[in-house]
């Protein structure tokens, strides 16, 4: 799958000061439209695909509120489904995955029935993928409208022009009622794209001082020159990882105070219970809430044969908050069944989805199929490898450390790859992604 790199939008410190999400500098380009315009879905076994580009300079559909001011490209699905199917649990996936862009770009999702009437929609500010469930129905057959809407991350003034896209619409069954059971979500380490000792730049306000491999936040930690990686995490369990937590409403929260959260879990047969794991922490520096000790890095000392070696790491990593989302598809998931819809969008840690008895509510999590990744420019994102000699590595990284969030499997928790260091212990460390490392059973 071709992806971006640099895909972390809850990057950009001015995040907080924007006020809607469908905003677009207009920059007057050629549109180009979807390819093919329009799928007839008419089986339980059919997947079907179709690309196109968002130009900001593409056409608005004043009788679309999403497509008044900005582009969007047009999609067409039919729905002709039989009716054994759709008397079933489940629905009709529709979803797109961006194929190039930056950190400043944003494509969301909306979908209208033959009535013009808004049916789903998905507007994650952060991320590069969308993702809705047309839940099953007598009256869903039909006609229907997919929008792809240009977008920015979260208000920022310089989106690309042009941001091609791929999009895929299936059946999507909900899991079996039977045998009764939770639904439990299944965490996995994804290896790193991104090993690199930068240098970052400034993001929430904290500096990167000339020449530093560390944000000024990392110094003050003690950490002096920084392997900078990113981390990423799949889910690929029958459910969602849902942390939920309640915030008093006018509280003003002080670096490093904590709230505790209780992680949700459906059952098959329906309804949910509650379970206490841990606390989220404010992260002043990202000024938003992160579910704590969510991840951890460490590297690893090799011999000549590549194997881990010693008892203890070279250099541990901190235990990492994340403020959890369904940023990007897992590959292994696209256009394949078990896919749910985005319905834990970043950034969900900034704002309450409800208030009601003097407590704001939130949520955070991660559905099935998707990933979430803290790339390496972000804050905290490093070891601490200052005394470290030149050599090849292993980079652990590990979901869930603690083990406060029940799973259906943990011995997939953890991955890792091959890393190599050298000129260290001068002005310019040079660091070297290998590839994929051996499995964490140490």
């Amino acid at each position: 799958m071709v992806r971006l790199t640099v895909e972390k939008s809850k990057l950009v410190s001015r995040w907080l000061a924007v006020g809607v999400l469908f905003a677009a500098v207009i920059i007057p380009q050629i549109a180009t439209a979807a390819t093919p315009s329009t799928v007839t879905l008419s089986s339980d076994s059919q997947v079907s695909y179709w690309s196109g580009t968002v130009t900001s300079g593409g056409p608005r559909r004043p009788e679309v509120p999403e497509c008044t001011n900005v582009s969007c490209d047009k999609f067409k699905l039919n729905i002709s489904l039989p009716g054994s199917v759709l008397a079933k649990s489940g629905g009709v996936q529709v979803a797109i995955r961006f194929i190039n862009g930056t950190p400043d770009d944003n494509l969301q999702l909306a979908v209208y029935n033959q009535n013009n009437q808004r049916v789903a929609s998905s507007t994650a500010a952060v991320g590069t993928a969308q993702g809705v469930l047309l839940r099953f129905s007598p009256n869903l057959r039909g006609a229907y409208w997919v929008y792809v809407v240009d977008g920015i991350a979260y208000g920022d003034s310089a989106p690309s022009p042009s941001i091609s896209y791929e999009g895929v619409t299936r059946v999507q069954y909900d899991p079996a009622a039977q045998p009764a059971r939770q639904l439990l979500p299944d965490l996995q380490a994804l290896p790193q794209t991104n090993v690199t000792f930068g240098p970052p730049f400034e993001i929430f306000d904290d500096p990167v001082p000339a020449g530093s491999t560390c944000h000024q936040s990392e110094i003050d930690e003690g950490a002096q020159v920084c392997l900078r990686f990113d981390q990423n995490f799949a889910n690929r369990g029958e459910g969602a990882v849902d942390i939920r937590f309640d915030v008093p409403v006018g509280l003003n929260p002080v670096d490093g105070q904590t709230i505790p959260v209780v992680q949700r879990i459906y059952n098959s047969t329906g309804g949910y219970s509650d379970r206490a794991a841990g606390n989220v922490v404010w992260h002043a520096i990202h000024h938003h809430w992160h579910f704590q000790n969510f991840a951890q890095s460490n590297l690893w000392a090799t011999d000549s044969n590549g194997n881990r070696t010693g008892s203890t790491p070279v250099t541990a990593g901190n235990k990492n908050g994340f403020c959890l989302a369904t940023t990007n598809i897992d590959p292994n998931y696209w256009g394949q069944p078990g896919l749910g819809s985005d319905d834990y969008p970043a950034p969900d840690c900034l704002q309450p989805y409800a208030t009601s008895g003097g407590y704001n509510h939130f949520k955070m999590g991660l559905a099935t199929g998707w990933s979430d990744e803290y790339n390496w420019f972000l804050p905290d994102q490093y070891v601490e490898v200052s005394n470290v000699p030149n050599g090849d590595y292993i980079l652990d990284t590990t979901v869930d450390p603690t083990h406060r969030l029940t799973q259906s499997n943990t011995t997939n928790d953890c991955g890792s790859v091959r890393v190599r260091l050298s000129n260290m212990g001068t002005a310019n460390p040079q660091a070297a992604l290998l590839g994929t490392g051996p499995a964490c059973g140490y």
